[in-house]
């Protein structure tokens, strides 16, 4: 675990308002470049390559219920991503990628209680 001292610094470096720890868990949140890259690769499939980008691939069509605040901050991430990549995508489509993300990572090691 990272001393208080490189924490604090890297926090001041990054411009972090804040820092949560985490405690001892196994943590590799997906970056915001690695779902910049995930926008980027959409394809539009409407006619003529008109149409909000998707994924090809994706085929299974869900309603999901979101908390306000969490769907708030899909919204603002949706806005981010068009303004970086000049793809409009929808905050159900971030969610999308970063739900993919979460379940294709390797299992973690689960401890047993003793």
């Amino acid at each position: 675990m990272a001393s208080k001292h490189v924490v604090t610094r890297a926090a001041r470096l990054l411009g972090a308002s804040r820092v949560v720890p985490l405690g001892k868990i196994d943590h590799t949140p997906i970056g915001m470049a690695a779902l910049t890259e995930r926008v980027r690769q959409l394809r539009s499939t409407g006619p003529g390559g008109t149409g909000r980008p998707s994924n090809p691939n994706a085929t299974v069509p869900r309603i999901v219920k979101f908390k306000s605040a969490v769907w708030s901050r899909l919204q603002k991430e949706a806005r981010n991503q068009a303004r970086i990549t000049g793809r409009q995508v929808s905050p159900a489509q971030v969610a999308s990628m970063l739900l993919e993300e979460v379940l294709s990572r390797p299992k973690a090691k689960h401890r047993h209680a003793q």
